[in-house]
């Protein structure tokens, strides 16, 4: 049986410096490719597919986001410390607003709906999207065990398998979001890290399901060149 997932987290703290001059007066969230806006798209989605709470977590030029989740019925949270701390940190500093299962996105991406109805659809509770390799070009590549998440990593050399490349959507349950907070609570780095490498080292004790769409169409856009690709080779393949 399907679980039913009504709520979603976007990440949308980050200060978007390689994306400079556009991010000096909008977030990254807020580029625009095509008709609509990368946040505009990601709502749009993520409500055609039964999302009813989208909480969007900001920080740089929070409100821009603030407008947008008035104009649209949507919850934010501001981490204070976005300029000096990672994504883990911006997580878990709202994690008292989700009280359940939950889809995890990040606001830079471009993406087919296809990625967040799969996640829905799938069965497991705790699941990391991955696509086949893109070449786009700064990839967290995944090394999975038995169709489980192993590891993850910008190195190859630090996986001792390349078996898919990260896209930055999650489905993500209750019980795993209370073993991160413990985590972020003990770690040392967990003002500083990133999300993802977070649920990686958890990952012996709590089992991630890796759903790889070879052939999804998806970018992350973090400067000028991931920018060009989506409009001329992403964009096009989107429904």
């Amino acid at each position: 049986m399907t679980q039913t997932i009504e709520t979603a987290v976007i990440l949308a703290a980050g200060r978007g410096t390689r994306l400079q001059p556009y991010t000096f007066d909008i977030p990254k969230g807020f580029m625009q490719v095509g008709e609509e806006k990368l946040i505009e798209r990601s709502v749009r989605i993520l409500k055609e597919n039964g999302i009813k709470n989208v909480i969007i977590g900001t920080g740089h030029l929070h409100e821009h986001y603030e407008k947008f989740a008035k104009e649209h019925g949507l919850t934010t949270f501001l981490s204070p410390d976005y300029a000096t701390t990672g994504s883990f940190h911006t997580l878990i500093y709202g994690s008292d607003l989700i009280k359940g299962d939950f889809l995890l996105l990040e606001s830079d991406l471009l993406y087919h709906s296809d990625a967040v109805k799969s996640l829905i659809e799938a069965e497991a509770k705790d699941i990391i999207l991955c696509s086949g390799f893109t070449q786009s070009n700064d990839e967290v590549y995944v090394e999975m065990q038995n169709g489980k998440l192993k590891n993850l990593s910008k190195k190859k050399e630090n996986l001792g398998s390349i078996d898919a490349e990260l896209v930055g959507i999650w489905k993500l349950s209750l019980e795993l979001l209370e073993k991160l907070k413990a985590h972020h609570a003990e770690a040392e780095d967990g003002m500083n890290k990133d999300y993802e490498v977070a649920i990686a080292q958890l990952s012996d004790n709590h089992k991630v399901d890796v759903l790889k769409l070879e052939n999804l169409a998806w970018c992350e856009i973090d400067n000028q060149e991931h920018l060009e690709r989506a409009k001329e080779k992403i964009l096009p393949k989107l429904d």
